[in-house]
């Protein structure tokens, strides 16, 4: 196995502009060396990923599994200094990333000054700091990529219980509004961009906010069992929503439950055996959880939303842990992945074959998965796990030759080219 490793080392101060990754790059600029760094805009297929330590993001290329490069120096003393990896410095510590519908921008969160940044894809420059009311999880775009509708389960209300939804308008850098939810923690938005429906801590109902009325409407919706997510086909009207259940703290087990947006009115249910992250593909919604009591074995279950129906008889186990990541590779080989597990005998990491439904054999401990990216044309899925990037051959579940090691602490991945 070929090992390219990465040196990325602390940054001193945020700045919006490329900087080598490499304490020794510094080293050769106190010596009266100097080089510029070559910018990402060229590279194809580039996906981002956050590093945590240094506050970076790196950048590689997923279709030939390599990282840009500075140019090659020669210092003062006539040493021949190798070339640095690209990066781009975003803050002092990041996480999750989450990419425009459009692809244009990467929003970049900072969990230490509850921010998030704008990263230009095409540039891969960073631009504004929307700063936000509290510690957030998660961030969702409008359909045509101009706004971001961030939930804050802890930010404070006058005269109510803590809860926001903060709008973002992502262009101007600008707070357009603030939907009070008490408890938002998750949000989903439909294709049309007119309704947003927010899923609170300890809830089981449903928040519909109509974002086109004005003012904005709210609407509460019972009847569901700790939901987290939403899905939709191509029309708005319909919402494919994961109930979480006995998991998340329900009395009532997990579920899909497909909801009219428009009348407010749940159509049908379909109970599965743990829903705490989904993945729609065609008609079919793949949902993976862990049922209660602890100790029970986590599952996997395909749930076919034209008709409403369970396409598993039996619901198909996987490893265990709190699953929050789903990507599908192109020789239909679906990674799960957990957040936390007890990465003992087997890992956080599970592979179903979805032409069949079965689960392949439980992979080795290889610590939490923050994300998953399956790399389009190849039978490739990068994994981010236990902190390192871990290319995996989606054809035999294993890792592949090459692989990429960068120092630090990495989280998430987007592929923005």
């Amino acid at each position: 196995m070929s090992n390219h490793n990465v040196l990325s080392g602390k940054r001193l101060k945020r700045v919006a502009v490329f900087v080598p990754a490499l304490l020794g790059v510094l080293a050769v600029a106190a010596c009266g060396g100097s080089s510029a760094p070559t910018t990402p805009t060229g590279v194809q297929n580039a996906a981002f990923i956050s590093n945590t330590y240094s506050g970076n993001l790196q950048i590689v290329d997923t279709q030939n599994d390599t990282t840009a490069y500075t140019a090659q120096t020669t210092n003062s003393a006539g040493q021949v200094v190798a070339g640095a990896p690209v990066t781009i410095a975003v803050s002092s510590t990041v996480t999750f990333e989450v990419l425009s519908p459009n692809k244009t921008t990467t929003l970049v969160y900072d969990p230490s000054a509850y921010a998030l940044w704008t990263v230009t894809n095409s540039t891969a420059l960073v631009g504004l700091e929307l700063s936000l009311a509290g510690p957030t999880s998660m961030a969702a775009f409008s359909p045509d990529s101009s706004t971001v509708y961030v939930p804050i389960p802890s930010a404070p209300v006058s005269n109510s219980h803590a809860g926001l939804v903060q709008v973002w308008n992502v262009t101007a850098g600008t707070l357009a509004a603030n939907y009070t939810v008490s408890g938002a923690n998750s949000v989903a938005i439909t294709p049309d961009g007119q309704y947003l429906l927010v899923f609170s801590n300890n809830s089981d109902a449903v928040t519909v906010i109509d974002t086109t009325a004005s003012p904005v409407t709210y609407t509460s919706i019972p009847g569901f069992a700790r939901p987290v997510n939403a899905f939709f086909t191509a029309g708005s009207d319909t919402a494919y929503v994961i109930n979480c259940g006995q998991e998340c703290g329900s009395t009532v087990p997990a579920s899909v439950t497909e909801l009219n947006v428009a009348s407010h009115t749940i159509v049908a249910t379909v109970p599965v055996g743990g829903a705490s992250v989904g993945l729609l593909s065609g008609t079919t919604l793949y949902v993976a959880g862990s049922p209660v009591p602890p100790g029970t074995t986590s599952t996997f279950d395909a749930v076919n939303i034209a008709s409403m129906t369970r396409l598993t008889a039996n619901s198909v186990p996987i490893s265990d842990g709190f699953h929050t990541t789903m990507a599908l590779a192109q020789n239909q080989k679906l990674y799960i992945g957990a957040s936390s597990c007890s990465n003992t005998t087997t890992g956080c990491l599970s592979v179903v074959n979805v032409n069949n439904d079965t689960a392949d054999p439980a992979l080795p401990p290889r610590g939490a998965i923050t994300a998953l990216l399956a790399i389009t044309g190849r039978n490739v899925v990068y994994a981010i796990e236990g902190g390192y990037l871990h290319i995996y051959d989606s054809s035999t579940d294993t890792l592949q030759g090459t692989q990429i090691t960068f120092v630090g602490a990495l989280y998430g991945i987007v592929q923005v080219d």
